[in-house]
C-alpha cells in the first residue's frame, strides 16, 4: 500500500516537474527553452543590419547558450516572392518579418504564440493600439512589432515663414488655407511652388496611405465587422442627414489635384513628392518617419520639420495610419516555443530600449513612447502611434493598387468620385474569391 502510494506522489511530482519545465520555454525573456537541446533559429528580414540586431541576439543566446540565431537580412524587392518560395518547399526561415498588413494572406503560415508564452492581455498593455489590432486574432497574438510608423507632416519653415504662416496647420481647414496662400503657377499651369504635394497617384509617394488616412479620420468603416465585405463606399444616416466618411476623404484628397478646387496646388506635372520638398518645390509632405533621411540626403540644407498632422477638426479623437512591420514564427518551425520565446525577448522594454539607441524608431511599445515624445527627430511620430489606426485588408497588393486605381479614375479619367468609389469597393469584394 505505501509503495503504491509512493509511486502515485512519484508520479504527481514528474507532472508538476514536466509543467514547470513548459512554463519556462514558454515564459519570454528570463525563462528556459523547453530543452537544453541544441536550437538553430533561422530569422529573416529585408530592412534590419545584421549589426543593429546583434546586441539582442547576443544577450538572448547569453541567457540560452544552447540557442543558436542565423540572422539574413534579404533583398525587399525579391522579399515576398524569396519567403513564398521557400515556405513552399518547407525550407523557410523559423521566424521572419512581414507587413502590418499581410497577416490575413500569411495566416496559413505562422504559428500563433501560446497563451502561457505570450498572453492576450500582455500584449495588449504592452503595445499600442494599431499592433493588437493588427498581430492579434481571437485574442491570440501572431506578431511582434519592434516599432511602428505612422503619417507625419513635414513642412518647410522658411516658405512657411515667408508666406506668413507662424505654425504649421493643425485642422484640414487650416491645411487648405495655408494651401491657397503658399501656391504658385506659371503661365503653362506648371506648379512652381505647391503647398502640399498630395491629389495625384503616380507622383506622391505613400498616395495611397494618405487617402486611408483621410478616410478613417472620416470615420470610414471599411470592412463590415466579419471581415467578408468591403463598406468604404458606404454612406449613412447621422442625425438625420445622409454622410458618406469614404467619399469625403477622397474628395479632400484629389481635391489637391482637381483644377476646379480652391485646393488646386498639384498635378501629373509636378515633381515627385519628396523630390519636390526636397527641393523646396512643396511646402507640406505626409510621410513616415524614415523619409527625413532621405530629404537630408537630397538637400542638407532644407530647413524643415515635422509636425502631427492635421484632423478634420479638433473636436473629435485624433486619427492617424501607420504602416510598419513584425515578427512572426513559422508554422513550419519545429521550434516555435525558443521561437516565440525569443520573440518576446525581442519585443521587451529593455531589449528595444536598447535596440532604439542603435536604431532611433517611434516606438511599438507604450512604455517607452512616453520617453520618446520629447525626442525632436521621432516624437511627433511616436506620439502619432498612439492614435494610429490601420485597416483589415485580404491582399494588401491588391487593395493598394484598387485605391491607386481609384485616384487615377478621379484625376486622369474624369470619373464621378462617388462612381469610382463605389467600383473600387467592387473591385475589392472580388478579392480572394
Amino acid at each position: 500500500m505505501k509503495q503504491k502510494i509512493r509511486n502515485k506522489y512519484t508520479k504527481i511530482i514528474a507532472a508538476l516537474i514536466g509543467i514547470s519545465l513548459l512554463s519556462a520555454g514558454c515564459g519570454g525573456s528570463t525563462s528556459a527553452p523547453v530543452s537544453n537541446k541544441p536550437v538553430i533559429l533561422n530569422f529573416w528580414d529585408p530592412f534590419e543590419t545584421s549589426e543593429n540586431f546583434q546586441p539582442a541576439i547576443a544577450a538572448y543566446t547569453k541567457l540560452h547558450p544552447n540557442v543558436q540565431i542565423v540572422y539574413t537580412k534579404k533583398d525587399i524587392n525579391t522579399y515576398s516572392d524569396d519567403l513564398l518560395n521557400a515556405l513552399a518547399s518547407g525550407n523557410g526561415p523559423d521566424v521572419f518579418s512581414i507587413n502590418n498588413a499581410w497577416l490575413p494572406q500569411y495566416m496559413d503560415k505562422v504559428a500563433p504564440a501560446t497563451s502561457t508564452s505570450f498572453s492576450f492581455k500582455d500584449y495588449k498593455d504592452a503595445f499600442v493600439d494599431a499592433a493588437v489590432s493588427d498581430f492579434t486574432v481571437n485574442q491570440q497574438v501572431y506578431g511582434v512589432p519592434l516599432y511602428v510608423d505612422s503619417l507625419g507632416l513635414y513642412y518647410n519653415k522658411d516658405i512657411l515663414g515667408s508666406a506668413g504662416i507662424a505654425t504649421p496647420p493643425k485642422t484640414w481647414s487650416e491645411l487648405s488655407a495655408d494651401v491657397q496662400k503658399i501656391k504658385r503657377a506659371d503661365k503653362t499651369g506648371y506648379f512652381t511652388l505647391s503647398g502640399l504635394a498630395a491629389g495625384t497617384n503616380a507622383n506622391v509617394n505613400r498616395a495611397v496611405d494618405i487617402l486611408y488616412l483621410f478616410m478613417l479620420q472620416q470615420g470610414v468603416v471599411p470592412y463590415s465587422s466579419d471581415s467578408t465585405q468591403p463598406t468604404f463606399a458606404l454612406g449613412q444616416q447621422t442625425n438625420g442627414q445622409f454622410i458618406n466618411p469614404g467619399l469625403d476623404g477622397l474628395n479632400f484628397y484629389t481635391s489637391f489635384a482637381n483644377p476646379s478646387s480652391v485646393n488646386y496646388n498639384w498635378n501629373s506635372r509636378s515633381d515627385y513628392s519628396i523630390d519636390a520638398f526636397a527641393n523646396g518645390r512643396a511646402a507640406f509632405l505626409y510621410s513616415y518617419s524614415y523619409t527625413a533621411a532621405s530629404i537630408k540626403q537630397k538637400n542638407s540644407n532644407l530647413n524643415f520639420d515635422v509636425a502631427s498632422v492635421p484632423q478634420p477638426n479638433l473636436t473629435d479623437p485624433s486619427v492617424n495610419f501607420a504602416n510598419y512591420w513584425g515578427e512572426v514564427v513559422s508554422k513550419q518551425s519545429k521550434n516555435q516555443l525558443v521561437a516565440w520565446d525569443f520573440l518576446k525577448f525581442l519585443g521587451s522594454k529593455d531589449s528595444l530600449d536598447k535596440y532604439y539607441a542603435l536604431h532611433k524608431q517611434p516606438s511599438s511599445r507604450k512604455d517607452l513612447i512616453a520617453v520618446q515624445i520629447n525626442d525632436s527627430d521621432i516624437g511627433v511620430f511616436a506620439n502619432a502611434n498612439l492614435t494610429a489606426k490601420s485597416f483589415y485588408r485580404p491582399d494588401q497588393v491588391k487593395m493598394d493598387n484598387i485605391f491607386g486605381q481609384l485616384i487615377d479614375n478621379i484625376i486622369l479619367k474624369g470619373l464621378p468620385p462617388q462612381q469610382a468609389l463605389t467600383q473600387a469597393q467592387a473591385q475589392a469584394s472580388a478579392i480572394g474569391r
